[in-house]
């Protein structure tokens, strides 16, 4: 949960500072700066003028990371500068998301707009308030809006799968065929709080599911276990999620899980797979910019049998791949290139959802 916490304090400027419930506001200008929404997270240092110092919230995560999303108001008219104080980047190619006036009209500010780790906007005279984000931001209201919007809805049933430690409902979208199913297939998002855009991948896998003539087969064959939100509370306290203190989720698979999601998982999928599980997907987005990052890739298994059949899987992408964004099998990332060198012998404390799933009867 979010620090609640009130300070006033007087620079050397003669900058008047008041933090409270994640709002920000310079005395001289009446600018505020907040993070008490739902998604929420920031941490400013210090506003001059029209200048304001900030970088993300990393409250429970172990090192840094590159979430932030954040609310600016009265800026009628102004140039504001923002400069993020972290030595790891926060920008992805296409520079800070933003949305003027509301939080659900979402563009990339652009290429070439960031500086040094900082950028700025200018405001027109109508322009009340706006919304600052690292890409687009997707909460349980965005998935709701979704679902509502969604052709052939009625073939899918949303269930919870638990409640969350601050009670909120955790999802498990489930969609079955009329028939007795021959197949399952279970698909995971948000194991790390911060990494919404593999939700709005998540939207086009439902909706193709539902309504692609050519995936007739999947919708009278196969049946869908869906976890749009693992870390339900990390994702509406807008918090990092990755290398979460004490264990993020994506290393909650062995001993005993610590969290409701990963524990009610690891008790239903057994039995409700009968055998039958052949698909365990993970959806990610491990960075925000740079070399694959930039690119759909899939990530290799250390398991050698399980990594043949992923190869399978990427180059049949490949070769099925419509629309603007493709996938390229030349980006799968083998076991032992880059950062793809985890397995639970190194880690021995924990166990991560790819390899929970590689060992259910049926998946390997």
């Amino acid at each position: 949960m979010k620090r609640i916490f009130t300070l006033r304090m007087k620079s050397f400027w003669g900058t008047l500072v008041l933090l409270t419930l994640g709002i920000y506001v310079s005395g001289q200008n009446n600018l505020e700066i907040s993070s008490g929404f739902p998604g929420g997270n920031i941490t400013v240092n210090k506003i001059l003028g029209d200048t304001v110092w900030l970088k993300p919230d990393l409250s429970d995560t172990r090192g840094e990371w590159f979430y932030w999303y954040f609310k600016v108001s009265n800026i009628s008219g102004k140039n504001i500068t923002f400069k993020f104080e972290q030595n790891d980047d926060v920008f992805g190619k296409y520079g800070p998301a933003y949305s003027i006036n509301n939080d659900y009209t979402w563009k990339w500010y652009g290429e070439q707009r960031v500086k040094d780790n900082s950028f700025s906007f200018s405001f027109n005279q109508w322009t009340t308030h706006a919304f600052f984000s690292v890409a687009f931001p997707y909460l349980e209201k965005n998935f709701m809006r979704f679902l509502s919007h969604l052709r052939n809805k009625q073939l899918l049933m949303v269930d919870t799968l638990c409640l969350s430690p601050e009670g909120r409902m955790i999802e498990k979208v489930v969609i079955t065929p009329a028939n007795e199913p021959k197949y399952r297939v279970i698909i995971a998002v948000r194991h790390h709080a911060c990494e919404m855009m593999a939700n709005y991948e998540l939207e086009g896998v439902i909706a193709s599911i539902l309504n692609e003539n050519d995936l007739a087969f999947l919708r009278d064959s196969v049946e869908f276990m869906i976890l749009p939100f693992m870390d339900k509370d990390g994702v509406e306290n807008g918090e990092q999620g990755k290398n979460r203190i004490p264990r993020d989720h994506n290393k909650d698979y062995t001993g005993e899980s610590i969290h409701n999601s990963t524990a009610a998982l690891r008790e239903i999928v057994p039995s409700w797979s009968e055998g039958k599980l052949k698909i365990a997907l993970d959806l990610h987005c491990p960075w925000i910019s740079g070399s694959e990052n930039e690119a759909i890739y899939s990530v290799g298994s250390s398991d050698m049998v399980m990594e043949k059949k992923q190869i399978i899987f990427s180059k049949l992408l490949e070769e099925n791949s419509l629309g603007d964004i493709k996938s390229f099998h030349r980006n799968f990332l083998a076991f032992g290139t880059s950062w793809n060198n985890y397995t639970t012998s190194s880690h021995s404390r924990n166990m991560n959802f790819r390899e929970w799933t590689g060992n259910l009867e049926g998946v390997n």
